[in-house]
């Protein structure tokens, strides 16, 4: 396929008098035209990349314009055949090809005519090929055939390539061209000949690695392409000369004199040493293309989340300018110091925050794309509370190392260099050393500032982690003078509490000052009523200058207020009566007025099915903590009709929408429908008790398992095959286990265990018949073939913790877990082998193995040397150069940390029993005692060196 980077404009002829605009649409990007007033041609503000299956469309518009909203608009649609253009372009010698298609523009005839030009830097292509031409005209019949191929494909390569170096392109076809003219006359000289073979030798693979570059780079090797350029054209006039000469004279075989002789000696010799010097820029080359995809692997340890802006996702336009200006202004001021002094010429981090729903997220977006416009934007992290990734504190600094490196070769070379030299180094454990040192010591540093942006910091981990994020951040931004970092939030007091110990190091703005939020309120509200009145049918200035301004009064500068209500009188049969309805709610502070306008929009919907509200609303916000669920696996795990939740969903559209990005997951449209229905100001009716759906949901994920595992769930027909090695193994699993089945396997036990201090009888009941052998099994295996073995280890660890010491359940739950952690690795590779080899070993004196024995009487046996009980897990772990003096467990368990004499600390894996990467140094004198915070995120370290770490 031909790319092409071509100049082009339009021309339309219509009789219409009245002012219209045109648009460029290529491959669904719009490119921006102008109209030269003096030839009537609309000019783009820049060449398009076009290709044979483009598809290119010329659009039409006129419309009014008020306050930034847009009347009356009417537009035409042209397609453009630009395969025939392309083609034309490329078979012709002519510079330009025009394509005109008639269509009707506001009920009157119009035609569209597109000029496709190629660039200037094609001409010198032309230029050298009618050079050729003319020097190779006497011998046509010779090579006419060969010739117009390659012709051809120097043509194609003049245009297609002419971003890297259009002569450069054709020096290779030319020369393939001159000699077949000298391989195909009959009359050659022998000299000229070698020079010629020579040149056969060296072009195939000149035009291979060109063309891997400009699939790369097209800087690549850009010196020797020039060299090579200049000295195959000579070469090439002078092949084509002599055999012209050798034909005039009519010898029956040509002596070159001896000025030819020096030429073609030089030309050898040239070539020779063009020869090695193209291997070995080659060589350098790729050598870079290695390392550079080895660099990608080792930062891939990292594990960074995914998480990118979304221009769909930013500000209105024409709402928030002078702001974000200002944000934007600042992030990329050259600040004037690299230490740690206070000022506002060395504020490195900038605060915005707010209450909810007044936009940050909006700006957050709208912040990014302007400094990726700008290439200032180096990282980014957007919080989300109903997302476990992307609420976990533990992804951030990972994520934003990640794109940093990403973004600036110097500490991505840095990076890599560390994760190289410590295969053990994972994300887990890129902390300071990574972030912080390593900044210090690169050695160049970015031309300009380079700025990381997060958002809705309150959204992730608790106080304690987010305080100690806050304080990495500013420290490291502080260290170098190229970075700042940008974070949004709600204005909490752990947040806020945490930036003021940084007095005078950060700036700050709350978005309820701006000056022209009412204003951008007003435009935004606008922009909802006119859709409104467009889709129902109502006059364009519907519903009034006097319903405008009290919807904007109301908002309180909350652009979720206008939002909610656009959505609330979307789906009504009458907006009229929904906005009287909405509008005569109780005063109050702006989130008191969001919360009685989301009390409104439920009591209009809902009827008197309160009980069904509160149990699907409870289901759709616990399961939404991991991800969202389809109407059916809410309504399963709610234990309601499928009917019931859809019709929910779709009259609580102003409230609930379903994710097309994560299979129509039902997410609530923002954070503080969350906070209404579980806050303690909720009217009691509509009021959702988590507690009591952890609870709902815990028993109907254990129903789902009960009924939905069996035996060889996906069908594998052979246990010879890996997990890996079955080709379709994820089409069998969406087969073979619905959605609401693979959710049940993956977090049971999270969802009872927020309510472990109120287990039921009917709750104890269900786990008891769900951790009897087989289903135990049957959760295991079908852990094994989604690939989430780890994730059981971890699920019957916490169910061990809530379970009380003597149940006899918990008795199941302890030997599940010691059969995972004893067979975790067959497991995690052959979902068979669970029964075929694990069965055997199990201690014959555990209530797993009385199961067995009975249910699976054809599995192996052990006869000799097998165990009676689980062998005792204890293990000595040894890694200290001296005494250790203090020790502590992580939360969960799967972590010791100690603290030694030798003036260190190490972390242990419990389960391993080995230690997890390089001791942590610090202390000067002995560590004596350690601790980890409740979330498991941080180390707490005294020493006789009377110091505190963290």
């Amino acid at each position: 396929m031909i790319h092409l980077i071509l100049q082009l404009d339009v021309t339309v002829e219509t009789p219409i008098k009245s002012a219209f605009r045109v648009k460029l649409n290529i491959n669904k990007s719009d490119i921006q035209l102008a109209r030269n007033t003096q030839t009537s041609r609309w000019i783009p503000n820049m060449s398009p990349e076009v290709s044979e299956s483009s598809k290119v469309h010329v659009m039409l518009k006129i419309g009014r314009t008020l306050a930034g909203v847009s009347f009356g608009k009417e537009e035409s649609v042209v397609d453009i055949d630009v395969q025939e253009a392309v083609q034309q372009l490329l078979a012709s010698m002519q510079p330009e090809i025009l394509v005109s298609t008639r269509t009707t523009f506001l009920q009157q005839p119009a035609v569209v005519t597109v000029s496709f030009r190629s660039p200037p830097t094609s001409e010198s292509v032309r230029f050298t090929l009618q050079k050729l031409q003319d020097a190779t005209s006497d011998f046509r019949h010779i090579i006419e055939d060969s010739t117009q191929k390659n012709l051809d494909v120097v043509i194609k390569y003049g245009v297609a390539f002419s971003e890297l170096d259009p002569r450069s392109k054709a020096a290779f076809s030319v020369l393939t061209v001159t000699f077949e003219l000298i391989k195909q006359q009959k009359q050659r000289d022998q000299s000229v000949s070698g020079l010629s073979r020579q040149l056969n030798r060296i072009l195939p693979f000149a035009d291979e690695a060109l063309k891997e570059a400009v699939d790369d780079n097209k800087d690549i090797l850009r010196k020797t392409i020039t060299r090579l350029y200049s000295l195959t054209m000579d070469v090439a006039e002078f092949s084509c000369d002599y055999v012209k000469r050798s034909r005039f004279k009519r010898l029956a075989k040509s002596m070159a004199s001896n000025r030819d002789q020096e030429r073609i000696s030089e030309s050898t010799n040239g070539l020779s040493e063009m020869a090695e010097d193209f291997s070995r820029a080659v060589n350098v080359e790729m050598l870079k293309a290695v390392r550079s995809m080895e660099e990608k692997m080792l930062l891939d340890r990292l594990e960074p989340t995914r998480t990118v802006y979304r221009l769909d996702r930013g500000c209105m336009e024409g709402t928030r300018v002078s702001l974000l200006d200002e944000i934007v202004a600042w992030a990329m001021c050259s600040r004037r110091g690299t230490t740690t002094s206070v000022g506002p010429d060395n504020q490195s981090v900038y605060w915005l925050y707010g209450i909810p729903g007044i936009g940050k997220t909006a700006m957050a977006h709208s912040i990014c794309a302007q400094l990726h416009k700008e290439g200032r934007l180096g990282g980014t992290f957007f919080c989300r509370r109903d997302d476990p990734e992307l609420s976990d504190p533990k992804s951030v600094l990972p994520t934003l190392i990640y794109n940093l490196a990403e973004t600036w070769g110097g500490y991505r070379k840095l990076i890599a260099e560390k994760l190289r030299n410590d295969p053990k180094l994972t994300r887990h454990s890129a902390d300071d050393q990574l972030f912080l040192r390593l900044l210090e010591s690169l050695q160049s540093h970015p031309p300009h500032s380079l700025v990381l942006v997060i958002d809705a910091l309150d959204e992730c981990g608790d106080s304690l982690s987010r305080s100690s994020l806050i304080a990495r951040l500013i420290d490291a931004s502080s260290r170098v003078s190229w970075l700042r970092i940008i974070v949004t939030s709600r204005q909490d007091s752990d947040i806020e509490s945490s930036f003021m110990r940084f007095d005078g190091r950060y700036s700050s703005k709350d978005l309820a000052t701006d000056d022209r939020v009412l204003q951008d309120i007003r435009l935004f509200t606008q922009s909802k009523l006119y859709s409104i009145a467009s889709r129902c049918r109502l006059p364009d200035d519907w519903p009034g200058d006097e319903k405008l301004d009290e919807i904007v009064e109301r908002s309180g500068g909350l652009f979720i207020f206008v939002e909610t209500l656009s959505q609330l009188l979307k789906g009504g049969l009458d907006p009229d009566q929904y906005l009287v309805e909405a509008l005569s709610v109780g005063s109050g502070s702006a989130l008191e007025r969001l919360y009685n306008l989301y009390t409104t929009a439920i009591r209009s919907q809902i009827d008197r099915n309160q009980d069904e509200f509160r149990s699907a609303m409870g289901t759709i916000i616990v399961v939404g903590r991991y991800r969202p669920l389809s109407d059916e696996a809410v309504a399963e795990l709610a234990g309601l009709r499928t009917n019931v939740v859809t019709t929910l969903v779709n009259k609580l559209g102003s409230l609930l929408y379903r994710d097309a990005g994560a299979n129509r997951g039902i997410r609530v449209r923002h954070l503080s429908v969350i906070d209404f229905l579980t806050g303690s100001s909720t009217p009691e009716d509509l009021r959702v008790n988590t507690k009591r759906a952890n609870r709902d949901v815990g028993l109907g994920c254990l129903k789902v398992m009960t009924q939905g595992l069996r035996f060889n769930i996906c069908g594998i027909e052979s246990s010879f095959l890996s997990n890996s090695d079955v080709v379709d193994l994820q089409p069998r699993i969406d087969q073979s286990m619905s959605a609401t089945l693979q959710y049940s396997c993956l977090h049971w036990s999270y969802h009872l265990y927020d309510i472990a201090d109120t287990l039921d009888e009917e709750l104890i009941g269900r786990l008891n018949e769900f951790t009897k052998a087989p289903r135990l099994l049957y959760w295991m295996e079908a852990l094994s073939v989604m690939g989430k073995v780890p994730i059981g280890d971890s699920l019957l660890r916490q169910a061990r913790a809530w379970l009380k010491p003597e149940m006899s359940v918990g008795r199941h739950i302890e030997d599940a877990l010691q059969f995972i952690l004893a067979f975790r690795e067959p497991m995690m590779r052959s979902a068979p082998h669970i029964y075929i080899s694990g069965l055997a070993f199990i201690p014959t004196e555990t209530e797993l193995w009385r199961y067995v024995e009975v249910l699976f009487r054809n599995s192996l046996v052990v006869e000799e040397g097998g165990k009676k009980l689980w062998p005792d897990q204890s293990s000595v772990l040894t890694g200290h150069g001296s005494s250790v003096a203090s020790v502590a467990y992580s939360p969960d368990g799967r972590r010791i940390i100690s603290g030694s004499w030798d003036n260190t600390i190490r972390i242990w894996d419990t389960e391993m029993g080995t230690g997890v990467g390089k001791p942590l140094e610090g202390h000067t004198r002995p560590v004596t005692s350690v601790a980890y915070s409740p979330d498991g995120c941080r180390i707490i370290s005294g020493s006789f060196d009377s110091t505190i770490r963290i």
